[in-house]
């Protein structure tokens, strides 16, 4: 009896307990929530559903309706999964068959093809991914550290300069630095002709070459993402660690290493997806091995001959969806199950630096070119493309001119592609702007119930690739008055929106978090209503930031790849520039010049805005492509 009046007098204290939290709860939404708060709430969480679960979900149905077949052909057929596994009593016990293709393919005296191993398009697609975010999370820690650690005389412009593969998509950047690593390239020229330095030419193709240009235009992801992580370490942490007896790698390992954790986490985690989602390397390597990824062969087979959007596309698509969110949802799991914090009495600290001695100088100076080298070349052969008239076996065009520019702003349909990229972009910036920092303000403002989920949603498409975006607004769009075969128009400005807001709220957030909630607080205490102090307060507060976000969101919007190609074919007259530049270079073929004449163009664009991003936002806030 005693026990059972325990147990019944603890359930009834639990249930107590339980109802006045959500007494509490309901409480503070009230308090915090207001009519202008419930409106940005509503706008911002509709957006999304309409144009991102919707698409995801109908993908997700018309994939399991078919049944397992499409998925059962898909992991059985050679083409897609030709990796088997399987078992010996010899060492190493465990062998890989179904492996086609050769690493390195000797062609004459002088020339090695470097390929890459073909194991099928879903393993395909994983390797290259998981290669290019190895490398390039080398690469960009290494320079990071040395950048955010040691003082040497032109670290600034050096910095800058490294970041240059950001002026540049994957599309761009492999139309220019294909011409660079070919047999007759400005690589054999250097290192073969000139220098000496390599006993044969060497020809990157296939996944060697689709893994070299990604990782010259992403390894400034994660430089970004670990200087910013370097810089912001307190100081006394590796101070107090040296006190304790620590030094050299010992206190790197222990201490300085898992304070940057987080921000090499987040660099690859976007390069792992960015890699896996990259449409454009494809198009320009297609004929190679390099079409047999997962972001190709769905754009491939779209389209059935009735011109509906086939079983097989959406499979596939669910496949690459699957494969980016889980990726996305293990490492952000793993790093919130980790502990990176720092006690610190707060404040603004001056990083510890050291100043290099002429030896280190001279190799960081020597690595630093390399890599700039390097990550120029894409660049450079874009830029030579564009001024060649005509381009033979030499290093350098036969001659140069302007008719490239000439053609492209003659060309009506050409110009025209290039003025609905500015205002699809435009206007989508314009959305973000309303509503990213209605959502940023909520998520940052708002500490209520649901808003971590915000959080979680709004962020949420960095992790969708955009040609699964592409395949869902067609699959709910297509038989609806904005129909992207009447017009490309709509999809492309809502997908825009959907695919680059993360940048602005991001940036906006940021902003916000760096801002003392009190001023807010301080207008409503004297009488203003929560909207004229958002209005009159905290907007003015990080309009920097929103000016910059902004910008990122535009640029990033004029050189999206997969779903303006996707969505931009069922509407030619009305599809943006980089479809144009698709059709010009391959599906028209013989327009390797002109589209190159537009990727600078678009580069000029992506520059200048890149600069005034930079210029407005300073020290306000961490990378804008952090996670």
């Amino acid at each position: 009896m005693t026990f059972k009046y325990h147990i019944g007098f603890l359930s009834s204290w639990a249930r107590r307990l339980r109802d006045l939290n959500l007494r509490r709860g309901i409480r503070d939404i009230l308090w915090q929530m207001d009519a202008f708060s419930w409106i940005q709430l509503f706008l911002v969480v509709a957006v999304f559903l309409a144009f991102l679960i919707a698409p995801l979900v109908a993908i997700t149905f018309r994939a399991l309706e078919a049944g397992l077949k499409w998925f059962h052909f898909i992991f059985t057929d050679p083409f897609y999964f030709g990796l088997q596994l399987s078992y010996s009593s010899d060492f190493p016990f465990i062998s890989f068959g179904g492996v086609r293709g050769t690493l390195v393919t000797f062609v004459g005296a002088d020339l090695a093809l470097v390929r890459g191993y073909d194991f099928g398009v879903i393993p395909n697609s994983i390797a290259v991914a998981v290669a290019t975010t190895v490398m390039s999370s080398l690469v960009g820690f290494c320079l990071a550290f040395i950048f955010a650690r040691y003082s040497f005389p032109l670290r600034e412009p050096l910095r800058i300069a490294l970041l240059a593969p950001l002026l540049s998509t994957p599309f761009v950047g492999a139309i220019g630095l294909k011409r660079m690593i070919m047999a007759d390239g400005l690589l054999n020229a250097i290192l073969y002709d000139q220098l000496h330095l390599i006993p044969f030419r060497v020809e990157l193709t296939d996944f060697a070459a689709m893994i070299f240009v990604q990782i010259l235009l992403f390894y400034p992801i994660v430089f970004l993402n670990v200087y910013t992580a370097i810089v912001n370490i307190d100081p006394t942490m590796e101070e107090q660690a040296e006190n304790l007896g620590a030094s050299g790698f010992t206190l790197f390992r222990n201490v300085t290493l898992p304070l940057a954790t987080p921000g090499l986490e987040a660099g690859a985690l976007l390069v792992f997806i960015l890699s896996l989602e990259d449409l454009g390397t494809p198009i320009v390597f297609v004929g190679t091995l390099a079409q047999k990824v997962l972001t190709f062969q769905t754009f491939q087979r779209m389209f059935t001959p009735a011109g509906y959007i086939s079983e097989e596309a959406t499979a596939l698509s669910l496949l690459l969806l699957a494969l980016s969110v889980l990726t996305f949802v293990a490492i952000r799991k793993y790093v919130s199950l980790r502990r990176y914090a720092m006690l610190t009495k707060g404040g603004i600290w001056r990083p510890r630096t050291r100043r290099l001695g002429s030896v280190a100088a001279v190799l960081v100076y020597l690595l630093c070119f390399l890599v700039v080298f390097a990550a120029l070349l894409p660049h450079v052969g874009v830029t030579l493309l564009a001024f060649a008239g005509q381009w033979g076996k030499g290093v350098l065009p036969d001659y140069f001119t302007f008719a490239n520019f000439v053609q492209i702003f003659a060309d009506r349909y050409t110009f025209q592609s290039m003025m609905n990229s500015v205002l699809y972009s435009a206007a989508a910036t314009l959305i973000i702007v309303l509503l990213g920092v209605s959502a940023a303000y909520l998520v940052s403002r708002k500490r209520i119930f649901g808003m971590s989920m915000l959080d979680t949603l709004v962020t949420m498409p960095i992790a969708i690739p955009g040609i699964v975006v592409a395949t869902g607004l067609f699959l709910i769009f297509l038989p609806t008055p904005i129909s992207p075969i009447a017009t490309a128009a709509p999809l492309l400005i809502m997908s825009y929106t959907i695919r680059k807001f993360p940048f602005t709220v991001r940036s906006v957030f940021s902003g916000l978090e760096q801002t003392d909630k009190a001023m807010d607080e301080a207008a409503v205490s004297v009488g203003a209503s929560r909207t004229m102090a958002f209005a009159r307060i905290t907007i003015p507060l990080v309009l920097m930031n929103v000016l910059a976000g902004s910008m990122l969101s535009f640029i990033y919007s004029m050189s999206e790849v997969s779903t303006s190609i996707v969505i931009g074919a069922a509407n030619p007259p009305t599809a943006p520039m980089t479809f144009k530049m698709y059709e010009k270079y391959y599906a028209l073929g013989g327009g390797m010049f002109p589209a190159a004449a537009m990727g600078v163009v678009l580069m000029i664009v992506q520059l200048l805005m890149i600069v005034g991003a930079n210029v407005l936002l300073r020290k306000r806030a961490t990378p804008l492509i952090g996670i």
